[in-house]
Protein backbone atom coordinates (compact mmCIF):
# COMPACT_ATOMS: atom_id res chain seq x y z
CA UNK A 1 0.00 0.00 0.00
CA UNK A 2 1.19 3.28 -0.89
CA UNK A 3 2.37 5.56 1.85
CA UNK A 4 0.32 8.73 1.48
CA UNK A 5 -2.68 5.92 1.14
CA UNK A 6 -1.71 4.55 4.69
CA UNK A 7 -1.20 7.87 6.10
CA UNK A 8 -4.70 9.28 4.83
CA UNK A 9 -6.41 5.59 6.72
CA UNK A 10 -4.48 6.28 9.98
CA UNK A 11 -6.05 10.07 9.70
CA UNK A 12 -9.47 8.51 9.27
CA UNK A 13 -9.49 6.12 11.86
CA UNK A 14 -8.35 8.44 14.34
CA UNK A 15 -10.95 11.59 13.76
CA UNK A 16 -11.16 13.38 16.43
CA UNK A 17 -14.85 12.99 16.44
CA UNK A 18 -14.80 9.17 16.33
CA UNK A 19 -12.78 8.93 19.35
CA UNK A 20 -15.55 10.59 22.11
CA UNK A 21 -17.22 7.08 21.36
CA UNK A 22 -14.77 4.81 23.17
CA UNK A 23 -13.48 7.10 25.38
CA UNK A 24 -17.42 7.65 26.87
CA UNK A 25 -17.58 4.04 26.71
CA UNK A 26 -14.83 2.84 29.09
CA UNK A 27 -15.32 6.11 31.35
CA UNK A 28 -19.05 5.57 31.83
CA UNK A 29 -18.49 1.75 31.90
CA UNK A 30 -15.67 2.06 34.68
CA UNK A 31 -17.78 4.15 37.26
CA UNK A 32 -20.63 2.57 36.49
CA UNK A 33 -20.67 -1.33 34.93
CA UNK A 34 -24.99 -1.21 34.03
CA UNK A 35 -27.57 0.44 32.23
CA UNK A 36 -26.92 3.58 33.41
CA UNK A 37 -23.45 3.55 32.33
CA UNK A 38 -24.47 2.74 28.87
CA UNK A 39 -26.76 5.76 29.41
CA UNK A 40 -24.01 8.29 29.98
CA UNK A 41 -21.80 6.44 27.21
CA UNK A 42 -25.00 7.79 25.35
CA UNK A 43 -25.24 11.38 25.79
CA UNK A 44 -21.36 11.79 25.73
CA UNK A 45 -21.79 9.91 22.52
CA UNK A 46 -24.51 11.85 21.08
CA UNK A 47 -23.01 15.38 22.25
CA UNK A 48 -19.41 14.72 21.49
CA UNK A 49 -20.20 12.85 18.23
CA UNK A 50 -22.89 12.57 16.55
CA UNK A 51 -24.15 16.51 16.88
CA UNK A 52 -20.67 17.62 15.81
CA UNK A 53 -20.68 15.59 12.56
CA UNK A 54 -23.69 16.54 11.27
CA UNK A 55 -23.10 20.41 12.08
CA UNK A 56 -20.04 19.71 10.19
CA UNK A 57 -21.68 17.84 7.29
CA UNK A 58 -24.45 20.89 7.43
CA UNK A 59 -21.64 23.91 7.05
CA UNK A 60 -20.02 21.26 4.52
CA UNK A 61 -23.36 21.27 2.23
CA UNK A 62 -24.26 24.89 3.04
CA UNK A 63 -20.35 26.03 1.83
CA UNK A 64 -19.47 27.78 5.33
CA UNK A 65 -16.48 25.14 4.99
CA UNK A 66 -14.69 23.90 2.05
CA UNK A 67 -13.59 20.25 3.45
CA UNK A 68 -14.82 18.23 6.81
CA UNK A 69 -11.10 17.77 7.98
CA UNK A 70 -11.22 21.70 8.52
CA UNK A 71 -7.79 22.10 6.62
CA UNK A 72 -7.71 25.99 5.86
CA UNK A 73 -7.20 27.63 9.46
CA UNK A 74 -9.29 30.48 8.58
CA UNK A 75 -13.06 28.38 8.34
CA UNK A 76 -12.40 26.41 12.22
CA UNK A 77 -13.13 29.28 14.15
CA UNK A 78 -16.86 28.85 13.39
CA UNK A 79 -17.00 25.19 13.43
CA UNK A 80 -15.36 24.88 16.42
CA UNK A 81 -17.43 27.56 18.40
CA UNK A 82 -20.61 26.08 17.74
CA UNK A 83 -18.94 22.50 18.40
CA UNK A 84 -18.28 23.90 21.79
CA UNK A 85 -21.68 24.90 22.17
CA UNK A 86 -22.95 21.31 21.60
CA UNK A 87 -20.18 20.25 24.14
CA UNK A 88 -22.17 22.78 26.35
CA UNK A 89 -25.17 21.89 26.26
CA UNK A 90 -23.95 17.92 26.92
CA UNK A 91 -21.92 19.21 30.11
CA UNK A 92 -25.67 20.76 31.16
CA UNK A 93 -27.55 17.60 30.65
CA UNK A 94 -24.78 15.92 32.46
CA UNK A 95 -24.77 18.53 35.44
CA UNK A 96 -28.52 18.37 35.73
CA UNK A 97 -28.75 14.07 35.82
CA UNK A 98 -26.06 14.28 38.62
CA UNK A 99 -23.18 12.28 36.74
CA UNK A 100 -20.16 11.57 38.45
CA UNK A 101 -17.45 13.73 38.38
CA UNK A 102 -15.46 11.72 35.55
CA UNK A 103 -17.80 12.27 33.07
CA UNK A 104 -17.93 16.13 33.58
CA UNK A 105 -14.00 16.25 33.81
CA UNK A 106 -13.80 14.70 30.35
CA UNK A 107 -16.67 16.65 28.73
CA UNK A 108 -14.78 19.78 30.64
CA UNK A 109 -12.02 19.00 29.31
CA UNK A 110 -13.58 18.77 25.12
CA UNK A 111 -14.66 21.69 25.97
CA UNK A 112 -11.57 23.65 26.93
CA UNK A 113 -9.47 21.70 24.59
CA UNK A 114 -11.86 23.02 21.41
CA UNK A 115 -11.90 26.20 22.75
CA UNK A 116 -8.53 26.65 22.87
CA UNK A 117 -8.10 25.10 19.67
CA UNK A 118 -10.76 27.76 18.62
CA UNK A 119 -8.98 30.70 19.52
CA UNK A 120 -5.32 29.31 18.44
CA UNK A 121 -6.85 29.10 15.02
CA UNK A 122 -7.56 32.46 14.54
CA UNK A 123 -4.00 33.32 14.03
CA UNK A 124 -1.99 29.66 13.94
CA UNK A 125 -3.11 25.75 12.43
CA UNK A 126 -2.66 23.56 15.44
CA UNK A 127 -3.45 19.72 14.97
CA UNK A 128 -7.13 19.11 16.37
CA UNK A 129 -6.23 15.27 15.41
CA UNK A 130 -3.06 14.70 17.84
CA UNK A 131 -5.32 16.71 20.59
CA UNK A 132 -7.94 14.74 19.89
CA UNK A 133 -6.04 11.36 21.09
CA UNK A 134 -3.82 12.98 23.36
CA UNK A 135 -6.35 14.33 25.51
CA UNK A 136 -8.82 11.30 25.79
CA UNK A 137 -5.86 8.96 26.04
CA UNK A 138 -4.89 11.29 29.27
CA UNK A 139 -8.01 11.14 30.50
CA UNK A 140 -8.22 7.22 30.33
CA UNK A 141 -4.46 7.49 32.57
CA UNK A 142 -5.78 9.66 35.38
CA UNK A 143 -9.59 8.08 35.33
CA UNK A 144 -9.64 4.56 34.52
CA UNK A 145 -6.04 3.54 34.65
CA UNK A 146 -2.94 3.99 34.77
CA UNK A 147 -1.57 1.23 32.23
CA UNK A 148 -3.33 3.68 29.29
CA UNK A 149 -0.27 5.89 29.44
CA UNK A 150 0.78 2.58 26.88
CA UNK A 151 -1.81 4.09 24.30
CA UNK A 152 0.20 7.40 23.62
CA UNK A 153 1.97 4.76 21.36
CA UNK A 154 -0.64 6.16 19.23
CA UNK A 155 0.42 9.42 18.72
CA UNK A 156 3.55 8.16 16.80
CA UNK A 157 1.73 6.73 13.72
CA UNK A 158 -1.12 9.69 13.80
CA UNK A 159 1.23 12.29 13.90
CA UNK A 160 3.67 10.77 11.03
CA UNK A 161 0.14 10.53 9.12
CA UNK A 162 -0.67 14.04 9.57
CA UNK A 163 2.76 15.31 8.94
CA UNK A 164 2.89 13.07 5.79
CA UNK A 165 0.02 13.97 4.60
CA UNK A 166 1.05 17.94 4.84
CA UNK A 167 -2.10 18.77 7.59
CA UNK A 168 0.40 20.15 9.85
CA UNK A 169 4.23 21.12 10.44
CA UNK A 170 6.03 18.85 13.23
CA UNK A 171 5.73 21.94 15.59
CA UNK A 172 1.87 22.07 15.08
CA UNK A 173 1.20 18.54 15.98
CA UNK A 174 3.43 18.26 18.50
CA UNK A 175 1.62 21.69 20.27
CA UNK A 176 -1.43 19.55 19.58
CA UNK A 177 -0.93 16.49 21.58
CA UNK A 178 1.00 18.69 24.23
CA UNK A 179 -1.34 21.12 25.31
CA UNK A 180 -4.11 18.87 24.61
CA UNK A 181 -2.54 16.20 27.18
CA UNK A 182 -1.74 19.39 29.64
CA UNK A 183 -5.31 20.94 29.37
CA UNK A 184 -6.94 17.53 30.45
CA UNK A 185 -4.50 16.87 33.13
CA UNK A 186 -5.82 20.14 34.67
CA UNK A 187 -9.41 19.68 34.61
CA UNK A 188 -9.39 16.00 35.75
CA UNK A 189 -7.60 17.61 38.41
CA UNK A 190 -9.78 20.76 39.43
CA UNK A 191 -12.84 18.12 39.25
CA UNK A 192 -11.54 15.57 41.53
Amino acid sequence: METKKIAKAISIIAQPTLIPIALYLIVSLTIAPSMTGLWYALIGIIFMTLAPMVLVFVLVRSNKITDPDLPDRRERFIPYISIVGLYVIGFVVYWLLHVPYPILAITASYIAVTLVGAFVSLFWKISMHMAGIAGPITALVFLVNPLFVFAYVLLVPLGWARYTLKKHTFSQIIFGSGFSMILTYLIIWLFS
